[in-house]
């Protein structure tokens, strides 16, 4: 792997990791899910790699619980979801907005799968306690793309071009 590539896959998940960090003060508010899906439309399929690393911080800082399970799945799942639809989205940021709201809707739902084996009912309890904050968190998803989405998006891929040259 190019020492470009190696940088920048370090660099963008440590972004990621302090992005999440700095805004862990504020309930389901987080950049975590905008900038993977920024990173999956500027990168591609390398942000899985950025991804493994970010949930690696994340084991390092917090040792290992079944919300870190969650993590394994759920944020490849959503980089996924973004190379499947952009296709179709293109650089239409309203539509990832929209994306990006329904992402957050459905957060507690796909965090919950991981506590499935561990008892049905706390699973079902622990998505249906939560439902309130996935529309809180969808509705800041929205709103964080529908703010910021193009702009950062643009700035992306004015530093890739610059990095692939």
């Amino acid at each position: 792997m190019p020492i470009k590539k190696i940088t920048r896959i370090a660099l963008l998940s440590a972004v990621l990791y302090v992005a999440k960090v700095a805004l862990e003060f504020l309930p389901n508010v987080e950049l975590v899910s905008f900038l993977i899906i920024i990173y999956t439309l500027v990168f591609g399929a390398e942000t899985f790699i950025i991804i493994t690393v970010f949930n690696m911080f994340e084991l390092i800082q917090w040792g290992f619980g079944i919300w870190w399970v969650s993590y394994l799945y759920v944020w490849p799942l959503l980089c996924l979801f973004v190379l499947l639809l952009k296709r179709f989205l293109g650089e239409e940021f309203v539509l990832w907005a929209i994306a990006s709201g329904v992402f957050g809707l459905i957060f507690g739902s796909l965090f919950a799968i991981a506590y499935l084996p561990v008892d049905h009912s706390y699973a079902l309890a622990y998505w249906i306690s939560g439902l309130t904050w996935d529309v809180w968190h969808g509705i800041c998803n929205f709103l964080i793309m529908l703010l910021i989405g193009k702009p950062v998006y643009q700035v992306m891929m004015i530093a890739k071009k610059k990095d692939d040259s």
